[in-house]
């Protein structure tokens, strides 16, 4: 079974995945065009590039009700892997929208 810190790094990395690739992206433009820093030049780049950093946190929180609703209802000691797997299953749901779109 893998361990809990590589099970992590597989959800974030769905996460940038999924916030690169998303069909939500053209959403998520105006919305950065806002929330973005005043500190970075409004240039393409940096638009797509915050776009991208927040579909891809959005994805990350999201995906992580499940796993919290479970352990509070469960109430699992903290060393179970059953929350992180629940997670991983979430950005799964979540990002296959985003995988259709990149095959």
């Amino acid at each position: 079974m893998p361990e809990r810190q590589s099970l992590l790094f597989a959800i974030v990395a769905l996460c940038i995945v999924n916030g690169i690739f998303s069909p939500y992206l053209k959403v998520a433009i105006p919305i950065a065009l806002v929330l973005m820093p005043e500190l970075f030049p409004r240039t393409l780049e940096w638009v797509l590039f915050w776009s991208s950093v927040m579909l891809a946190s959005a994805t990350l929180i999201f995906s992580g009700v499940p796993a919290a609703l479970y352990e509070r209802v469960a109430g699992s000691p903290a060393a179970s892997s059953a929350a992180v797997w629940i997670w991983l299953a979430g950005a799964v749901v979540l990002s296959l929208p985003a995988a259709l779109r990149a095959l």
